[in-house]
């Protein structure tokens, strides 16, 4: 079962714009492609299990929980055969959630505390949109608005309007940095970074090389070198083995690469620098 209710001019003074409404339930298994919006999307789980991976955090979504998805947020759901999910899903243009959240993009949370009130605001809200009675958009706009206060409520922050363009992406280039920070010895790419934050490779390389005056590559072998002339100097592995370890295709590669940075290969190095 799905249903998708599309609206055109369901406006708020303040600028906010419900874009739409899905209601669907799956039983079979499935998995969606990983992707992003340029607006704030909502999933309330009415029934049922569903995963979500978001950016590079995953999580289970339960009955009476929800998450936020801020805009340019790259995500995916899939849901678990054993559990058939229920939910509704509200697409809002203009709004960003400032809940209390981490750098993700998105926020995780329960409203079972209020279950029976959002349950009703939820089913009041698909009644509307299937019965298509007179003025019933701007009744579905003030029942969505009526949502996003429950969940300031339970939450302690706040559905508002979105931030400019430039505060967005200077969010999602921090979070780029963060990510590079935490897996630098994972393979990395621009391709898979630049989906992460919905920008392109030109885009990213360009907004990431303003703020921190290298490439997000440069950053993930800086991080990489660093790394490795501190093994180098504290340690007696072998140099295969540290390079292996820092995310370097081969030996050769690592050491061609050290060469070239620093003016000295890596084993010059260690017979300067070793304090073992």
């Amino acid at each position: 079962m799905y249903n998708l209710f599309e609206l055109e001019d369901a406006v708020a003074e303040d600028g906010l714009q419900l874009l739409y409404v899905t209601s669907f339930r799956y039983e079979k298994h499935w998995i969606g492609t990983r992707h992003a919006h340029s607006f704030l999307e909502i999933f309330f789980c009415v029934s049922g299990d569903c995963e979500f991976f978001v950016r590079d955090s995953s999580f289970t979504l339960h009955p009476y929980e929800f998450v936020l998805i801020n805009p340019d947020t790259e995500h995916v759901e899939r849901a678990i055969p054993e559990s058939p999910v229920e939910w509704v899903v509200l697409g809002i243009k203009g709004g960003y959630s400032n809940l209390p959240t981490d750098s993700n993009g998105y926020y995780h949370g329960s409203f079972v505390a209020d279950s029976k009130g959002m349950v009703q605001l939820l089913t009041l809200l698909i009644s509307e949109l299937q019965n298509k009675k007179k003025q019933y958009s701007g009744a579905a706009l003030r029942i969505a608005q009526l949502i996003m206060i429950h969940l300031s409520r339970i939450t302690g922050g706040e559905i508002k309007q979105e931030v400019s363009t430039e505060n967005r992406l200077q969010s999602s280039i921090a979070w780029v940095k963060q990510y590079i920070d935490d897996n630098y010895t994972s393979p990395l790419n621009l391709e898979m970074l630049s989906d992460k934050v919905g920008l392109n490779r030109c885009g990213l390389i360009r907004a990431f090389k303003k703020r921190y005056g290298v490439s997000p590559i440069e950053h993930m072998l800086s991080c990489r070198f660093r790394d490795a002339k501190f093994l180098l100097e504290t340690t007696d592995r072998s140099i295969v083995s540290i390079s292996g370890n820092l995310g370097f295709s081969s030996g050769n590669y690592f050491s061609q690469s050290f060469q070239k940075r620093f003016g000295i290969s890596p084993s010059e190095y260690r017979g300067r620098n070793s304090s073992t």
